[in-house]
């Protein structure tokens, strides 16, 4: 079964981030457990490898995945961010 790419302000929980957003592309608004907000952008072509819980305690509750903005067309550029 094929799965479907989650449309803008869709939100799914899940307790793998990386594996809910294999396939995808645009950018997510990704809810921790414990409250913490990250923003995660998903291009075709590109994956997360891994993505695990650093906490000291198991991650019992799920993550929040919000898509918040769809892919934005780049014909002929690149875009790199700096790591912080």
């Amino acid at each position: 079964m094929e799965e479907v790419p989650m449309k803008l302000n869709d939100s799914i929980s899940t307790y793998d981030v990386a594996e809910a957003l294999q396939g995808e592309t645009g950018k997510f608004e990704v809810t921790s457990p414990t409250g913490e907000r990250y923003f995660v952008t998903c291009q075709p072509g590109h994956s997360i490898i891994s993505l695990e819980w650093a906490g000291s305690e198991p991650n019992l509750q799920p993550f929040l995945v919000r898509k918040v903005a769809q892919p934005i067309a780049t014909e002929g550029r690149s875009k790199r961010s700096a790591a912080a």
